[in-house]
């Protein structure tokens, strides 16, 4: 018998559809192979009682895609600087429901928000559950949140395709994967 974990992460994979769960397996090959200490510093994926936790702190199901993206790698390691994409880095289910209580209080959130990307500065990159798909948005302080994708799978998509083309460089000091600047 599979392990629990396993169990769930191929439930949320097949609520997912087909594409993360070939966009996943293909950003994994990429890290271990381009960004060795990055993927080092990515926890394991969130199991189902860390699910149902983030279940409960959102009052909401977690999005399919979502559940799939934390069964996938439960955010990064707290001790470990670099970020997932640009200057965000990864949440895990932790994060989004301490993030959740905080943004929530301060009445600008809107409880349909769910965050899974942070820049560690107060803005962030989450999905905004009020449409069906749920679009990603990114919400930076002072402005009115921007739509930067159609869905978490679109996102990860484009992200997936231009990392495996080569249009993201690392800065060693910083953390920061950007794209590449074309002069």
């Amino acid at each position: 018998m599979a392990p629990a974990g396993t169990m769930f992460r191929m439930k949320a994979t097949l609520a997912a559809g087909a594409a993360l769960p070939d966009l996943l397996p293909r950003l994994d090959r990429w890290l271990r192979g381009q960004r060795p200490n990055y993927a080092q510093g990515l926890r394991p994926g969130a199991s189902p009682d860390q699910l149902r936790a983030l279940h409960g702190a959102l009052g909401q199901e977690v999005p399919p895609d979502l559940q799939t993206l934390l069964a996938w790698h439960d955010g990064q390691t707290a001790d470990f600087v670099g970020c997932f994409e640009n200057n965000w880095q990864l949440m895990g289910t932790e994060q989004i429901a301490a993030a959740l209580t905080d943004l929530t209080a301060g009445g600008a959130w809107r409880q349909s928000w769910i965050p899974f990307l942070d820049d560690d500065a107060g803005d962030y990159v989450f999905l905004d559950t009020s449409a069906a798909p749920a679009p990603v948005r990114e919400f930076w302080l002072g402005k009115q949140p921007v739509t930067v994708a159609a869905s978490i799978v679109e996102w990860l998509e484009r992200f997936v395709t231009a990392v495996e083309r080569g249009q993201y460089v690392e800065d060693p000091e910083r953390g920061a994967f950007v794209r590449r600047t074309h002069s």
